[in-house]
């Protein structure tokens, strides 16, 4: 089926955009590079799409010093790696996180299953292909979007991310559960004190959680 956007769609999807290349670009001259996951890379956004960034080889020192308005750790589920996250809004709703172990195959195809861009990407006002939470397959086009279903187009969408079709297939069974149940919730969130650095959140869990400290180690 082919979207097209309103110009009030364009005019949204070019705010976040903005958002994210200051952040990118502040990150870049830091010396890290960051990517943008979601529908802001894939372009079908909402005035409540979450502008999410990742940071993959990230820089802990500098990372804990940034102007946020709170941070929090993560661990999804117990076999899952931990990761931080810097809320730069109450709500949540621009948030940069990285790893805080070394991410597995799976956890990287993660990222490009739901679209992931570059900041060249974004000043280039590309749009990537990614699936949505309500598990259509994005694919951009020059005036929105096609979309198909994912279920019955694994083997296709593998293709077209360049990601494993057991990736495709554990996020299908992952978000097709929360659909039929709701929030599935996570095994582990901590949010840091007002003061609180990442390092000792992180040695705080390390010592205290068997699980968070197994994946940690991995």
């Amino acid at each position: 089926m082919q979207v097209d956007y309103s110009e009030t769609h364009w005019k949204i999807l070019d705010q976040k955009r903005k958002i994210a290349i200051e952040i990118l670009r502040m990150l870049m001259s830091k010396g890290m590079e960051g990517y943008v996951y979601g529908s802001v890379a894939r372009g079908d956004v909402n005035d409540k799409s979450d502008v999410d960034i990742v940071v993959f080889n990230p820089n802990y020192i500098i990372l804990d010093t940034l102007e946020v308005h709170h941070k929090y750790i993560i661990q999804a589920t117990p076999n899952s790696v931990p990761k931080a996250y810097l809320s730069l809004d109450e709500n949540e709703e621009v948030v940069i996180s990285f790893p805080l172990g070394k991410l597995r195959r799976n956890e990287l195809e993660f990222y490009s299953f739901g679209g992931l861009i570059d900041l060249k990407g974004l000043e280039e006002k590309k749009r990537v292909i990614g699936v949505n939470k309500n598990l259509m397959i994005i694919i951009p086009t020059e005036n929105g979007h096609m979309e198909l279903p994912l279920n019955g187009n694994e083997d296709y969408a593998a293709k077209l991310l360049k990601i494993s079709v057991d990736t495709i297939r554990e996020r299908e069974k992952l978000l097709t559960k929360r659909a039929d149940k709701g929030h599935t919730g996570i095994y582990l969130r901590y949010d840091l004190d007002g003061n609180e650095s990442i390092y000792d959140a992180f040695a705080k869990i390390y010592k205290s959680n068997k699980y968070f400290r197994r994946m940690i180690n991995a």
